[in-house]
């Protein structure tokens, strides 16, 4: 059963003894309304009876005073008579609803008619002259012209009325004491079986929230939790909920364990896989380091015996010219010393500043994860403008434009380091620009409601030119070391590139680029907007 229906059953218990008891307080006051309408009938039947007896005793002195002085004219009046039988109609009214006032009622107007027809006959006999006739019959005990008759009949009327207006009055008491004694059981019984049924309620409800109250206490200390109650209400399945909850945290504090484990065990071998990592980024260091010490002396002699050479082939071109040789002979010596042997000699010279250039390319390339960087916040303006100041006489020389936007936001960097990022994509840009058409490079950032491609944290921006472009196929090779697409058109070793997206990643952003091959490149850069918040 659920609570809703408990609740409701512990209202209506006690509300249905008290409709009971108001059904017998409602009778009670209809009995008490009834014997109080039927004690004010009764005295208004009273009343009604004095209203009867005035005018005929008021009547009865006026004939006997108009006879006793010689008038006929008060005798008899027609108007009295009339107000005396409305007024025995409606006595008779009054207590037509009880047969023996009834009777009596009927009896008075009779008794009124008779008194009638004698005042009429005096009134004739007056206008006749029989007055002493009239003057005896009043002398006279007995007659109609007596109002005993009447009077006793009224009496005997009016104390009936009476016994039974004490009679319903003394109802109209038994009636109220009960009213009132019922009104007392009332409120008595309301109180004792709403308190009985709430007792009986909070006593399996209580004992059941505390029970549910306990569990939810041990599953708060991650305690084992009681035995679930029973019923099939809300509490019931509260206390389901809190035991599966309770079978939910274990298995969750289970997996947990498990998870706990199997991250240590990953964080070991992470470290581990670090430790590796840095011993093999210090071994590589030391390779790169040592292959580039190593390799710099062969080069070097390389690079002094190709002069050595050199300079002995021209002594012995000046020795072949003071052989007397024919100068058949001599033209074939020139031709082998100037032709094939001094261009092998530039072959190697060339070799040699290209492998001292790549040594020199992967030594910058190993230092940049080393370099401290000291970020600040950035005016990306001033450092624009002046790369572009440094290669004013290059753009020059290029026939090139270039644009910076007046309002580039700043950004949270290394100062050096940004510059070196952003001086290399200028440069690019100004290297590989397209010798058919002038040269137009912008500089500028793209707005925060148009950057989807990056965080709300980054700011973007960009290097854009109308050079040579980058084929599809290349695009994915632009950042890796030692790549290179339009070789002939700057120098270089390929790994510019691949350096400033170490930089740029070590700031915490990132690039990419955007490009038509024939129409030109969009290099782009995402830098912090703004120092990282503290934990």
């Amino acid at each position: 059963m659920r609570l809703l229906t408990k609740g409701l059953l512990i209202v209506a218990i006690p509300s249905l003894f008290e409709v009971l008891l108001l059904g017998a307080l409602f009778k009670s006051q209809a009995d008490a309304e009834d014997a109080e309408r039927w004690a004010a009938h009764s005295a208004q039947v009273v009343n009604q009876a004095a209203e009867v007896r005035q005018p005929m005793l008021l009547e009865s002195a006026r004939i006997r005073n108009a006879i006793l002085l010689d008038q006929s004219e008060p005798i008899s009046r027609p108007e009295l008579w009339a107000d005396l039988e409305v007024k025995a109609g409606e006595l008779a009214r009054l207590v037509s609803d009880n047969p023996q006032q009834s009777a009596a009622a009927r009896g008075l107007h009779n008794t009124i008619a008779r008194y009638r027809q004698w005042a009429d006959s005096a009134r004739a006999r007056m206008q006749n002259g029989q007055r002493d006739a009239l003057i005896r019959e009043l002398r006279d005990e007995e007659g109609p012209h007596r109002l005993s008759d009447f009077l006793n009949r009224l009496d005997g009327f009016v104390e009936q009325e009476r016994r039974l207006g004490q009679q319903r009055t003394a109802q109209l008491q038994a009636a109220r004491q009960s009213q009132t004694w019922l009104l007392i059981a009332a409120v008595l019984g309301s109180i004792v079986t709403a308190g009985l049924a709430s007792l009986a309620f909070t006593r399996n409800i209580g004992n059941r929230i505390a029970v549910l109250i306990a569990n939810a206490q041990r599953l708060a200390d991650g305690q084992p939790l009681a035995a679930r109650v029973g019923g099939d209400d809300e509490i019931c399945q509260l206390d389901d909920a809190l035991h599966r909850s309770s079978e939910r945290l274990n298995e969750a504090s289970r997996q947990a364990e498990g998870y706990r484990a199997e991250v240590e065990q990953r964080a070991r071998e992470l470290a581990d896989v670090n430790a590796d990592l840095r011993q093999q980024t210090q071994d590589n260091e030391m390779f790169i380091y040592s292959v580039s010490h190593d390799l710099r002396s062969p080069l070097v002699n390389l690079q002094g015996f190709s002069k050595e050479i050199t300079h002995a082939t021209r002594d012995l071109l000046d020795a072949v010219e003071q052989l007397a040789l024919p100068e058949q002979d001599k033209m074939r010596l020139r031709t082998l010393v100037e032709e094939d042997i001094h261009t092998s000699l530039r072959f190697i010279q060339n070799a040699v500043t290209r492998s001292a250039g790549i040594i020199d390319a992967m030594l910058r390339l190993s230092r940049a994860g080393r370099v401290e960087y000291q970020p600040v916040m950035l005016d990306m303006h001033a450092i624009v403008q002046r790369i572009v100041a440094a290669m004013s006489s290059t753009i020059r020389a290029k026939g090139a434009l270039v644009d910076i936007a007046a309002d580039l936001p700043p950004a949270f960097g290394d100062p050096t380091s940004v510059e070196q990022v952003l001086g290399n994509l200028v440069g690019n840009a100004v290297n590989y620009l397209d010798p058919a058409r002038p040269g137009h490079i912008t500089v500028g950032h793209v707005r925060q409601a148009d950057n989807i491609a990056t965080a709300p944290s980054l700011v973007t921006y960009f290097v854009r030119d109308n050079g040579l472009g980058i084929a599809p196929a290349y695009l994915d090779k632009m950042f890796i070391a030692f790549q290179r697409l339009h070789g002939n058109a700057a120098p270089g070793e390929g790994i510019g590139l691949a350096l400033v997206k170490r930089v740029v990643e070590r700031h915490g952003g990132r690039i990419w680029v955007e490009s038509l091959e024939g129409q030109g490149s969009c290099f782009f850069v995402a830098l912090p907007a703004r120092p990282p918040v503290a934990p």
